[in-house]
Order: structure tokens, then sequence, then C-alpha cells
């Protein structure tokens, strides 16, 4: 019976470790992500799509912000990233699964600045605290 305990304790012990230390994904790897739920943002307008339903226009402006988003990503200018994924976040006709790519996009841009921040990025730390200011607007 004690063997058994001891077994279960290490399994245990073991999953704990191998959960704790899963690499969190950085930004570039969830914006490929963000590419797959918005493909609209990321090809061009297709020929004769002047012609949309009323309901397109805020779909449009979401693929705009989501691109602007993407471009931010390669640029590393992760506070207009994170900005215009929030913006994002209070459309409509945007999808469940479209809004988890963008929540965890934007939560991976805020995780790689808050270890620039750790670091003692000074640019990290700017970048931080515009995107707060924007929170409290």
């Amino acid at each position: 019976m004690r063997t058994l305990q001891s077994f279960f304790v290490l399994l245990a012990i073991t999953l704990l470790l191998c959960c704790a230390c899963k690499k969190t994904p950085n930004a570039k790897a969830q914006a490929s992500e963000l590419e797959k739920a918005f493909p609209a943002a990321v090809a061009p307008a297709a020929p004769g799509s002047e012609n949309k339903p009323a309901s397109q226009p805020s779909v449009d402006e979401a693929n705009a912000y989501v691109h602007l988003a993407l471009s931010a990503v390669r640029t590393n200018d992760y506070v207009a990233g994170v900005v215009a994924l929030q913006k994002v976040q209070n459309m409509r006709g945007v999808t469940a699964s479209q809004l988890m790519a963008v929540e965890r996009t934007r939560q991976a841009m805020v995780a790689e600045l808050v270890a620039g921040a750790a670091r003692g990025e000074a640019k990290a730390i700017a970048d931080l605290a515009a995107i707060e200011k924007t929170l409290s607007q």
C-alpha cells in the first residue's frame, strides 16, 4: 500500500513538473495562429468585393486591425499590435475562435513585453506603460 501511494505521489510531481515546464508561445508563433483565424486579413481583397452586405463593414474593419497587428508583430511594435487587437475584441461579427486567437496573440505580446521589462529593457517598460495608458482611457 505504501509503495502504491509513493508511486502516485511521484506521478503527480512528474505531471506537475511537465506542465510547469511547458513553454509559453511567443508572439510570432501566436501571430501565425491569428493569420489562420483571420485569412482575409492576410489575403488581398477579392475583386468585386465592393458589393458587400451591411453587416460586412465591422468584419472588414476587424480584418484591417488584425492586419495592422500582424504587421506590428513582424516589426516588434507590440504596443500597436496590442492596441489593434483590443479594438478587434469589441467588434461585431468576430467569431468565438477568432476572439480566442486575438486574445492569445495579445497575451503573448504582453508576455514578451513583461519578460523584457523584467530584464530591465527600457523600451519594454515604456511599451507596457503605453499599453496601460490606452486601457485607462
